[in-house]
């Protein structure tokens, strides 16, 4: 991690605390935007970009096809497998990053509680995954629908702000829960697969009262509400008798507090095993 400035003294006020941890925002935005992990992700998000331009040139597509297109590629593929998968592989670093490149023990050693370095922390961590994730979707609409000029003001202009701003909201609650769950295990990316895989994966689809436990349930709640894609008859969801799209709001948003609030206070109460050069 690069070097912090910031001396030793007790913080003289609010705004000095304040200061401190604007340094750590953007130190962490830095740590996560650089390095192979990036590369990597960048490469996995470019595929649906990929596949629609495949597609595209491969199938004869109707105008009225390209929303089916969008259907598997932004509202399916895109958050059930690509924004959780980065959740969970920043997330769950916040702390063993640190542990990791042997820099947690000096940011313990700020005089900053660490409360506020772990929240500080997931909230660079969402931001990232937020933006990472919502330029990868706009550019695979515009993939989608770029020879269909009929379409493309509302696709673009739109829908397109939409799904990021919902892909920001799933993204804070699989942040947040993977922040604690790294806190609470140590193998929590393992942990985090077998969790996308069962909750988000096997329980969002099956129509049982289970899936209303999972952040895939709301999102797509929130997908059909805002825009009624018709292929969603495969998500098998009821919408007369779902939540509102008030409520899924509110639950995911409440949901991600609770669980920063969790980390947060693991943060504070737990105990850390540093690593040295030798290992120990």
């Amino acid at each position: 991690m690069e070097t912090w400035e910031l001396s030793n003294k007790e913080p003289t006020g609010l705004g000095r605390t304040l200061s401190a941890l604007a340094v750590l925002f953007v130190l962490t935005l830095r740590q996560h935007v650089r390095g192979r992990r990036l590369i990597v992700l960048c490469v996995l998000f470019a595929l649906p970009s990929i596949l629609a331009v495949i597609i595209k040139l491969t199938a004869n597509l109707r105008p009225n096809e390209l929303g089916e297109v969008e259907f598997v590629l932004v509202l399916n593929l895109m958050p059930s497998a690509l924004a959780t998968l980065t959740a969970l592989l920043y997330a769950a670093g916040i702390v063993r990053d640190e542990i990791e490149e042997q820099t947690l023990t000096y940011l313990l050693l700020r005089p900053l509680p660490r409360w506020a370095l772990y929240i500080t922390k997931l909230l660079a961590t969402i931001l990232v995954t937020s933006l990472l994730t919502g330029a990868f979707t706009v550019l695979a609409m515009a993939v989608i629908y770029w020879d269909a000029p009929d379409q493309w003001r509302a696709a673009m202009l739109e829908r397109a702000p939409r799904m990021v701003v919902l892909l920001a909201v799933a993204q804070a609650g699989y942040c947040s829960l993977f922040g604690a769950i790294s806190l609470l295990m140590r193998w929590s990316v393992f942990v985090g697969i077998g969790y996308i895989v069962v909750f988000e994966g096997l329980l969002a689809n099956i129509p049982l009262l289970t899936r209303k436990l999972t952040i895939m349930y709301y999102f797509r709640v929130l997908a059909m509400r805002w825009f009624d894609p018709p292929e969603s008859k495969e998500w098998s969801i009821p919408l007369a008798e779902s939540p509102s799209s008030a409520n899924c709001l509110t639950t995911l948003l409440v949901l991600s507090l609770v669980l920063t609030l969790f980390g947060a206070w693991r943060m504070v109460r737990g105990e850390f095993r540093m690593k040295t050069p030798e290992g120990s």
